[in-house]
C-alpha cells in the first residue's frame, strides 16, 4: 500500500472543503459536456451558495485603480471606475498562466468618472495581515453587499450584488431615460454567441462565461410587470438590449445574471500536498466544532482568491506565497461564514490539524517553509523565527472573532519538522504530535528538561509537545519529547494522530518499521513485519523520565498504519488506519465477542478499528499490560483507509476515510442517501461501530 493513506487523510473534511471551494459561482456547462457537468454538480455547496458576495473598498489591499473588489474560490472581481474585471481560474491545469481567464466588461461611451459607493454595509470588517511586518497590515476594512455606480449614462445607475452562486448587476433606468444608451463591451473572450435560450455566451480559453437572458421589469406598487427583452450582438464585441413595450413614465430595471463554468477546487488548489523529505502528507483539511456547533475548517490553498470574509485575520495570501493555510468558521446551520482567513507567509504553509476551545479560539498547527510566518500575537512566541531555513512546524491561535492572533510560534530544529495532529486538554493546553529529522543537541527539535526522551535516536523520530498559549516565550512550552527507535538502519517512524483525556494524558498513534520502538506495558511488544501501527500514552506531568504510561505495536505481518486516535471517558483508546494484514491482523479473536467484520475484505488494504486500554487514571496503569478489547476490519473488495476517528459517550467510535471498494463494503441502516459505491477514484465513508 505504501503511502496511499497519507495522501488521503481527513477525507470527510476534504468533502466539506470541496463544498466550500466549489460552490462559488453558478456553473453553466459547455454544450459539449453539459450532461457530465450536471451530474457532477456538488449538492453539498448549497449552504455556501446562499452567502452574499462581499465587496470591499480598496484601502491598499490590492492595486490601483481598483475601487472595490470581491473574492471567491475560482474567481476574483475587481471594479474600477470604467470596467469590471473578472478573473476566472481553471484548477485542472497546473501552470497558472494556462488556467486563468480574464474578462473585462466595459460600458461603451459611458461616463468615465461615475461616483462609486458601497451599499448595504455588512456587519464585519476585513483585516489583511501579510507576513510578520505590521506595517504591511490593513485593518478594519468595511464590507458591503452592493456597489452602486451613479449616472453611468444620463439617468442610468448600475448596481453590482449577488450571492456566491451568481453575480447580478442591475441597470436602474430613471423615467424618461433611454435604455438604448447601454452597450456592453467585452475583452478577453474568443467569441460571443447567443444561445437558443437567449443566454449570451462568452467563449474563454479555460471556461465558459454566460450572461443569462436578461430579466427586465417595472414595478407597479408591490407587483412586478415583466418586459420582453433579449440580447443584441453589435459591432466591435458590443452587446445591447432589445426591449419590448414598457411604460416610459416608470423606472425600468434590466437585471442580467452573470454565470460561468470552470474546474474549481482541483489539483494544486485546496488539497493534501506532499512535503518532500518525509513519507507523510500534511495540508489535508481538518475540522473542529465548538460548543455552539459552529464548524471550523482548516486546510491549505494555493489559490489567490479563496473566499475570505469580514473581520478575518488575513484576507489575501502573503506576497510570493507557494501555499497558505486557510481557516473558515461556519455557523451551526452552515448558512453563513462567520470568518474566513488566510494564514501564512512567503513559502509553503500546510495544515496538520485544528482544535477549538470553549471560548471559540481556534488552534491551528501545520508545517511551513515561510521565513516570515506571522508570529506576532497577544503573547510572545516560543520561537519568533525558525532555527534554520526549511520545513518546520507551527502553532497559531486565532481569537474567537478570527480577527487576530492570540499566539503564534514556530516549533523548529535544524532538520525537517512536520506537525501531524493537535488536541486540547480541559485547561486549553495544546498538544501537538509530528515527525522530525532535527537531532543535534543544541539545535535539535526543542525538548524539555526531564522529558521522556530528550535527544533523537535516529534520523526520524516522533515528537510530542505540550504548550500553554496563554504564556509567553520559553514558558509557553510546558513539555516536549522525542519518541522513536534506533534500529534497523534506515528505519523510520511517522506520526498519525493525537488525543487527550480528561486527566490531560496524551495518546498518539502512527506507523513505524523500527524493530526497537520503546515499548512499555505493551499489548504487542514486538513488530510482526513491514510497517506496524503503534499506540503510546504519555502523562506529561509525571516525574522526570517516567511520562510514558504504555507503548505498544499494533499490527500484523504486512503493512499497518495508524492514522487517527480518540479516547473515551474511561480512558480506552480507539485507533483507525489501514492494514494489508489479511490474517486477523495477527490477532486471535476472543471467543464470545461479536465483531463487526472479523474477516479481511480484500484489496490493497482495509480500514480498521482497534480499542485498547484499561479503566485507570494517573499512574495506576503502570506495570499493567494494556489489553486489546476490540478489533474489526472495515472494508470490501478494493482499498479502504480509515483516516480519522471520534468516540461517543457510550463507546461508539465513528470513523471516516475513503474507499474504492465496489463490492463487499458493508452498508447498514440504508435510510442514508447513498447505499452503494458512487463511482470515480474513491468515495468517502463514515462508519459507527458499537464496541460494547
Amino acid at each position: 500500500m505504501g503511502t496511499a493513506g497519507w495522501r488521503c487523510r481527513a477525507i470527510l473534511a476534504t468533502a466539506i472543503l470541496a463544498a466550500v471551494a466549489v460552490g462559488v459561482l453558478h456553473f453553466v456547462p459547455r454544450a459539449a459536456d453539459s450532461e457530465a457537468t450536471a451530474t457532477s454538480q456538488p449538492t453539498k455547496s448549497a449552504s455556501y451558495l446562499r452567502l452574499p458576495i462581499m465587496f470591499e473598498p480598496n484601502q491598499g489591499q490590492t492595486a490601483e485603480p481598483v475601487k472595490f473588489l470581491a473574492r471567491g474560490a475560482g474567481y476574483g472581481l475587481f471594479l474600477t471606475e470604467t470596467e469590471a474585471v473578472l478573473v476566472l481560474r481553471d484548477a485542472s491545469k497546473g501552470d497558472r498562466s494556462l488556467r486563468e481567464s480574464v474578462v473585462r466588461m466595459k460600458l461603451a461611451k459611458a461616463n468615465k468618472n461615475p461616483e462609486l459607493s458601497g451599499d448595504e454595509q455588512l456587519p464585519g470588517k476585513s483585516n489583511y495581515f501579510l507576513g510578520n511586518d505590521p506595517a504591511k497590515w490593513h485593518r478594519g476594512i468595511p464590507q458591503f453587499g452592493r456597489v452602486r455606480y451613479e449616472n453611468v449614462y444620463p439617468g442610468v445607475d448600475l448596481v453590482y450584488y449577488g450571492k456566491q452562486g451568481s453575480l447580478e448587476y442591475d441597470f436602474a433606468i430613471a423615467p424618461g431615460s433611454d435604455p438604448n444608451q447601454i452597450k456592453l463591451h467585452f475583452e478577453g473572450a474568443d467569441s460571443l454567441t447567443i444561445a437558443e435560450n437567449g443566454d449570451l455566451q462568452l467563449n474563454l480559453p479555460t471556461s465558459s462565461l454566460r450572461l443569462l437572458a436578461p430579466r427586465v421589469y417595472q414595478k407597479f406598487g408591490t407587483e412586478e410587470k415583466s418586459v420582453a427583452a433579449k440580447f443584441q450582438l453589435l459591432a466591435d464585441n458590443q452587446v445591447g438590449f432589445a426591449l419590448g413595450d414598457f411604460d416610459h413614465t416608470r423606472e425600468l430595471v434590466i437585471d442580467p445574471v452573470l454565470t460561468y463554468s470552470t474546474y474549481l477546487g482541483g489539483s494544486g488548489i485546496e488539497s493534501c500536498s506532499t512535503i518532500t523529505g518525509l513519507t507523510q502528507t500534511p495540508g489535508c483539511p481538518g475540522i473542529a466544532a465548538d460548543t455552539s456547533y459552529n464548524a471550523y475548517v482548516a486546510g491549505s490553498t494555493t489559490s489567490t482568491n479563496f473566499p475570505v470574509i469580514s473581520g478575518s485575520f488575513q484576507l489575501t495570501p502573503a506576497t510570493g506565497f507557494k501555499a497558505n493555510v486557510f481557516v473558515s468558521k461556519f455557523n451551526a446551520s452552515g448558512t453563513a461564514l462567520i470568518y474566513s482567513t488566510y494564514l501564512g507567509g512567503d513559502g509553503l504553509d500546510y495544515t496538520g490539524g485544528i482544535a477549538v476551545d470553549l471560548a471559540g479560539n481556534a488552534y491551528v498547527t501545520g508545517t511551513t517553509t515561510s521565513t516570515n510566518f506571522p508570529t506576532k500575537g497577544l503573547n510572545a512566541p516560543f520561537q519568533a523565527t525558525p532555527v534554520t531555513i526549511g520545513k518546520h512546524a507551527f502553532l497559531s491561535v486565532l481569537n474567537g472573532a478570527g480577527s487576530g492572533l492570540n499566539y503564534s510560534t514556530y516549533l523548529s530544529g535544524n532538520g525537517t519538522d512536520i506537525a501531524a495532529g493537535i488536541a486540547l486538554d480541559p485547561s486549553a493546553n495544546v498538544y501537538i504530535v509530528g515527525t522530525t529529522t532535527s537531532k543535534e543537541v543544541e539545535t535539535g527539535f526543542p525538548s524539555t528538561v526531564g522529558a521522556y526522551q530528550i535527544t533523537s535516536n535516529a534520523p526520524t523520530q516522533v515528537f510530542l509537545t505540550k504548550l500553554d498559549s496563554a504564556s509567553a516565550g520559553p514558558a509557553s512550552v510546558l513539555y516536549s519529547t522525542y519518541f522513536g527507535g534506533s534500529a534497523p538502519s534506515g528505519a523510520s517512524i511517522m506520526a498519525g494522530g493525537i488525543a487527550v483525556d480528561t486527566d490531560s494524558n496524551a495518546y498518539i498513534t502512527g506507523s513505524t518499521n523500527f524493530t526497537n520502538l520503546p515499548v512499555l506495558n505493551a499489548y504487542q511488544g514486538t513488530p510482526l513485519g513491514g510497517f506496524d501501527a503503534f499506540v503510546a500514552k504519555f502523562n506529561p506531568t509525571a516525574v522526570s523520565g517516567s511520562q510514558l504510561v504504555y507503548s505498544t505495536y499494533l499490527g500484523g505481518p504486512r503493512d499497518d498504519f495508524g492514522y487517527g486516535i480518540a479516547v473515551d471517558a474511561s480512558f480506552f483508546a480507539y485507533v483507525t488506519g489501514a492494514t494489508s494484514s489479511d490474517d486477523d491482523f495477527g490477532i486471535s479473536q476472543t471467543t464470545g465477542t461479536t465483531y463487526f467484520q472479523p474477516v479481511y475484505g480484500g484489496g490493497a488494504s482495509d480500514a480498521f478499528i482497534a480499542k485498547l486500554g484499561v479503566t485507570c487514571t494517573g499512574t495506576s496503569c503502570v506495570n499493567t499490560t494494556v489489553p486489546l478489547s476490540y478489533f474489526t476490519y472495515v472494508g470490501g473488495s478494493g482499498t479502504d483507509v480509515g483516516t480519522a476517528i471520534t468516540v461517543d459517550t457510550i463507546g461508539g467510535p465513528r470513523i471516516t476515510g475513503w474507499t474504492n471498494s465496489t463490492t463487499g463494503f458493508m452498508v447498514v441502516n440504508n435510510r442514508l442517501p447513498q447505499t452503494g459505491y458512487g463511482g470515480g477514484a474513491s468515495d468517502a465513508f463514515i462508519t459507527r461501530v458499537d464496541t460494547t
